[in-house]
C-alpha cells in the first residue's frame, strides 16, 4: 500500500502532468549529451549546446519546388544559347573580314581589264542553217539594242556637261559591244578632254583596227600621241598620214614638234618652213623656226624669220637680242650696231649694257663701230671693262684647254732631303 501511495507521488511530481511519464523517450538524455544540472561543465555564452534532435534538423534535406528546377534550367540554356550566339557572331565577322580582303587582294593583283582592251568576238563560224547560230545571233542583236540605249543616255549625260557619268555609259555599251564606234569615239574624245591620254590613244587605236581610213581618227591619234609625249610615235605616225593623204598643215606642225623634240632641228626647221607656207606669220611656228636655225649655227637662216618676228612685234627685246646676235655671229658689226641702237631707243641703255655683256657678241668686239657704239652707251671705262673680261675668259679657256696632268710632284729647290728620312 506504501509503495503504490509512492510511485503516485513520483508520477505528479513531474512538472504536475500525471500522464506523462518520467521515463518518457522525449526527455532521456542520450549518451552524449550532458545532463542539464551539471553546473561542474565548462560553459561557453557563444556556443549552444547541439542534441541529437539539432543534428536532425540540420541533416534533413530541403525539398526544391519542381517548377524552380525547371526555371533555373531554362535560365541556364539560355545562357548557353546567347554565349553561342555570340561567338558564332564574331566567328562570323571574322570570316567574312578575311574574305572582303581574300577578294580585295584578287582583284588588286588582276585588275579588270579595261574595256577599251577587250576582244572582239568575230562571227566567221556562223551559219545561217544552225540552230545555234541563229540563237546566237538573236542574242547579239540584244546586245547591240542595249549598248545603243546606253549610247543614247550617254549623249544626255554629255549635253548636260556630266562626263564621268558619260564613260562610264560608254564603258558599259563597250562591254556588251567591243567593236562600237560611237563607244570608241566619245571615250576617246572624253579622254583626251581630261587630260586621260594613255585611255584616248587605246581607244583611237581600236577605231583604227575596226576602220583604219577615218582621218578624223588618225589625226585624233597623232593629237592624243603629242600630248602625251611619244615624238618617236608622232613622227612615224604623222609621216605615215601624209604619205598616205592630202596635206594636212596641222598634221604638218606635230611632225616638225616632234622632230625639234627629238633634236633633229635641220629636219624641224625645214618642217616648220612648210607651215609657214600655210600661216607665213604664225609667231609660234616663226618663234620655233628660230630657235630650230640656231641650235645649228644657222644665223644667216635665222635671220629670215626674225626679221618677220620684227615686223609683227617691234617691242620684243628677245627678237632684237637674237637679230643682234645672229648679226654678230656672223661678224657684220656695222649691223649690229644698227639693231642695237634701235633696241636702245625702245628700250633704253640700261637694257641694252646687260644686251652686250652677253659672250656671244665676242666676234665684233674689236670692230671699231662696235666699240665706238659700246663707249656711247655705257663709257669707255664700261666698253675697256668687257673687254677685259672676254679676254680673260678666252685666255682661262686656252689654259683648261692646254695643262696637261701633274703626274709627278715638282722638285722643290732647296729641299732637305734628311728632312724625308725616317727617324731612327
Amino acid at each position: 500500500m506504501k509503495k503504490k501511495h509512492k510511485k503516485q507521488r513520483t508520477e505528479r511530481s513531474i512538472g504536475g502532468f500525471p500522464h506523462i511519464s518520467s521515463n518518457s523517450d522525449f526527455y532521456s538524455a542520450s549518451s552524449s549529451e550532458r545532463p542539464l544540472s551539471d553546473h561542474d561543465a565548462p560553459s561557453d555564452s557563444h556556443s549552444v549546446r547541439e542534441t541529437d534532435r539539432h543534428q536532425a534538423a540540420l541533416r534533413r534535406p530541403e525539398k526544391m519546388d519542381p517548377r524552380e528546377k525547371l526555371a533555373l534550367m531554362a535560365i541556364l540554356k539560355s545562357a548557353v544559347l546567347i554565349l553561342s550566339l555570340v561567338v558564332a557572331f564574331f566567328l562570323l565577322r571574322k570570316g567574312i573580314g578575311i574574305y572582303e580582303e581574300n577578294v580585295w587582294l584578287d582583284h588588286a593583283a588582276a585588275p579588270e581589264k579595261s574595256p577599251l582592251l577587250q576582244e572582239v568576238d568575230l562571227a566567221e563560224d556562223f551559219d545561217i542553217q544552225d540552230q545555234d547560230s541563229r540563237e546566237q545571233f538573236a542574242e547579239r542583236i540584244e546586245l547591240w539594242k542595249e549598248a545603243e540605249r546606253l549610247m543614247r543616255s550617254a549623249d544626255a549625260l554629255l549635253q548636260r556637261n556630266i562626263y564621268d557619268q558619260a564613260i562610264e555609259q560608254c564603258q558599259n555599251a563597250l562591254r556588251l559591244d567591243p567593236a562600237h564606234i560611237g563607244a570608241l569615239d566619245r571615250l576617246a574624245r572624253l579622254y583626251y578632254t581630261k587630260g586621260n591620254y594613255v585611255e584616248a590613244i587605246n581607244a583611237y587605236i581600236r577605231l583604227l583596227s575596226v576602220d583604219p581610213s577615218r582621218k578624223k581618227v588618225q589625226k585624233g591619234l597623232i593629237e592624243a600621241l603629242d600630248a602625251f609625249g611619244d615624238h618617236d610615235a608622232v613622227k612615224s605616225m604623222a609621216e605615215w598620214y601624209l604619205e598616205a593623204n592630202t596635206y594636212d598643215v596641222d598634221v604638218q606642225r606635230y611632225l616638225a614638234n616632234a622632230l625639234y623634240a627629238r633634236e633633229d632641228f635641220v629636219a624641224a626647221a625645214e618642217a616648220y618652213g612648210k607651215v609657214l607656207r600655210e600661216f607665213p606669220r604664225d609667231v609660234q611656228t616663226l618663234e620655233k623656226q628660230v630657235d630650230a636655225y640656231l641650235q645649228v649655227q644657222q644665223y644667216e637662216k635665222a635671220l629670215v624669220p626674225l626679221n618677220t618676228l620684227l615686223e609683227n612685234n617691234f617691242r620684243n627685246p628677245v627678237y632684237h637680242k637674237k637679230t643682234a646676235i645672229c648679226q654678230a655671229q656672223l661678224q657684220q658689226g656695222y649691223e649690229t650696231v644698227q639693231t642695237l641702237g634701235r633696241a636702245a631707243q625702245v628700250f633704253g641703255a640700261q637694257m641694252l649694257m646687260g644686251f652686250i655683256q652677253d659672250p656671244q657678241f665676242d666676234p665684233v668686239r674689236e670692230d671699231r663701230a662696235f666699240q665706238a657704239f659700246v663707249d656711247r652707251v655705257g663709257g669707255k671705262e664700261f666698253r675697256q671693262g668687257i673687254e677685259e673680261m672676254a679676254r680673260r675668259a678666252e685666255v682661262s679657256e686656252e689654259e683648261r684647254t692646254g695643262i696637261d696632268p701633274l703626274l709627278e710632284m715638282p722638285a722643290s729647290e732647296g729641299q732637305d732631303e734628311a728632312l724625308l728620312k725616317p727617324k731612327k
